[in-house]
């Protein structure tokens, strides 16, 4: 039966009805609008014209699939000056309001110099709101963005089954108010796949919500995600890939390596995951909390609550802040964390703990937490190696050995229980171990899925710890040949977690240079030049070289060394 709300409903859909074929949809670069004849937009001119239509109409007037394509890369620099681009799409209020609702296909293309100045408005990005669309194959370039709210290099919100796929942002992001994120400020029921980001994001506001790809997830996915730059905050919810997942999103198969500081509920990977999950992911960035009110801080979540689970992850930074400060999760509230590990040192005052900075009525089991230290700043008892309390379930979880835990008074006692918040204390030669992880006796219920050719985990057995099989590491030699052997040369320690010293017996080290598993060059160098800030260089003796690695994500590495005889290539883990 139909209500009068329903039928001023249906009155208000002819209207717009009639607006769309009101209003003419401009050439552009060629085509019909239809999935096999798109239209074309060749020129920035082109993408100005499909702003100025999609801007021009009111409430949701332009129809749903139409087709576009990017023909050519676009340069936007023409439109850089005063407050930049006007993003296609907006909302003002619940009266003032135009989608963009399309299929926009970046056909591989690019688009750069993408700038916007507007501190005072929100929903900005190269798409201002976008409704029931499909955006993908699309690269945003040296973007600068600076806006209040809802903001993202992508687009500023994104909703009601909307697809991102295969894009990506460069440049950075930064906003005044809430949900910020490198590609999108604000996620709603929608899903992104196969996206990263590598932009600096930061976020002023007092309420929060920043995330080096997107601010807020909401009833939405993220997989096969990853983001690399910087993020910080002046106030809440700050992550490296995620500020705030809620209302049961699902974030898997994602990293983030930047550096990720904050003031409350600050993360690795995400700052707060509110009745979600996490899985398959991991972090490597350092995550610091402001002195006077930094809270709820971990190296992977800052705040893990209600009905949340976190499964199958790492976390490798080191981890500092005032309060409720862990190595994977800062607080794990009525929640559940299993089979993941940590291994960066961990400090702040109160609830300190080298897994889980407090665990209230939830579980932590089948974990390890392999930091070399976790201190407090204060004389607290609240301390410990898997989590600072024995509240609520810990089953077998095992802790690092030799790990440093202790107060300003000093070292603080621990005693090895499999299901306490001490955890089992074993070698760092154990947690490098494939029978270790296989041995079904070690572990509640189940043994690591590491064994299986298809399973979740893998490693490189006595050289490191484990990591994600999606990750592609081989194990092996990695296919590099060395070109000249030399004997005279070592490297150690490997693993390494901070420096790495090269030792050449009867030649000169003259360049060297550093690859990660999928072939890309990090580090180069010829020994007179400057040093790069992002690994602080290495330093020549009378008998090799010393190299920081301090800051390179964890994971397998091949240095390749020039010397006066040749050229050789070794391999090394990076804790």
């Amino acid at each position: 039966m139909y209500t009068f709300k329903s039928f001023l409903v249906m009155l208000a859909l002819i209207g717009l009805s009639i607006g769309a074929q009101a209003q003419t949809h401009p050439a552009l670069g060629g085509g019909t609008g239809t999935s096999a004849d798109p239209y074309r937009i060749k020129t920035p001119a082109h993408l100005k014209q499909l702003a100025d239509y999609v801007n021009a109409a009111n409430e949701i007037s332009i129809p749903s699939g139409v087709y576009y394509i990017l023909i050519n890369d676009l340069d936007l620099t023409d439109y850089a000056t005063g407050e930049g681009w006007n993003p296609i799409g907006y909302y003002t209020s619940g009266t003032d309001y135009s989608y963009f609702r399309g299929n926009f296909n970046g056909n591989g293309k690019k688009i750069t110099n993408l700038k916007i100045n507007r501190p005072t408005a929100s929903f900005q990005g190269l798409f201002g709101d976008i409704y029931g669309a499909v955006i993908e194959n699309l690269g945003i370039e040296n973007c600068d963005i600076a806006a209040k709210g809802v903001v993202g290099g992508l687009a500023g919100y994104s909703e009601s089954n909307t697809s991102i796929t295969n894009c990506y942002v460069t440049g950075k992001v930064s906003g005044t108010s809430n949900s910020v994120g490198g590609l999108v400020g604000y996620n709603d029921y929608s899903t992104i796949f196969n996206c990263y980001t590598v932009a600096n994001v930061s976020g002023t506001g007092t309420y929060g919500t920043i995330g080096g790809l997107t601010g807020e997830n909401s009833s939405s996915t993220i997989s096969n995600c990853y983001a690399t730059g910087n993020v910080s905050g002046t106030s809440n919810n700050v992550g490296g890939l995620v500020g705030r997942s809620e209302k049961s999103s699902s974030i898997s198969n994602c990293y983030a390596t930047g550096k990720v500081s904050g003031s409350f509920m600050v993360g690795g990977l995400v700052g707060q995951n509110s009745s979600s999950t996490i899985s398959n992911c991991y972090a490597t960035g350092n995550v610091s909390g402001t002195t006077d009110n930094g809270d709820y801080i971990g190296g992977l979540v800052g705040d893990n609550y209600y009905s949340t689970f976190i499964s199958d992850c790492y976390a490798t930074g080191n981890v500092s802040g005032r309060n409720v400060v862990g190595g994977l999760a800062g607080e794990n509230d009525y929640s559940t964390i299993f089979n993941c590990y940590t291994t960066g040192n961990v400090s702040g005052r109160n609830n300190v703990g080298g897994l889980v900075g407090d665990n209230l009525s939830s579980t932590v089991k089948n974990c390890v937490a392999a930091n070399d230290s976790v201190v407090s700043t204060a004389n607290i008892t609240t301390i410990n190696r898997i989590c600072s309390t024995p509240s609520a379930t810990f089953q077998n979880n095992y802790a690092l050995s030799s790990m440093v835990v202790k107060n300003s008074s000093g070292d603080v006692p621990i005693t090895d229980d499999l299901n306490s918040n001490a955890g089992m204390g074993k070698n760092i030669s154990d947690f490098q171990s494939m029978a270790f992880y296989t041995d079904i006796s070690n572990w509640d219920s189940a043994a690591w899925d590491i064994i299986n050719p298809n399973g979740i985990w893998k490693i490189c057995d006595g050289e490191s710890l484990p990591f994600l099989r999606w990750q592609g590491i081989n194990c092996g030699n990695d296919g590099v040949v060395t070109i000249t052997a030399t004997p005279e040369i070592s490297i150690y320690p490997n693993p390494v977690r901070d420096v790495l010293r090269i030792e050449c017996t009867s030649e000169q080290v003259n360049k060297i240079e550093v690859f990660d598993v999928y072939g890309r060059n990090v580090f180069c160098r010829k020994q007179k030049e400057n040093f790069p800030p992002f690994m602080e260089g290495w330093q020549p003796k009378a008998d090799g070289v010393v190299l920081n690695v301090s800051l390179l994500p964890a994971g397998i590495y091949l240095v390749k060394l020039e010397t006066d005889k040749g050229s050789v290539t070794k391999k090394f883990v990076k804790e």
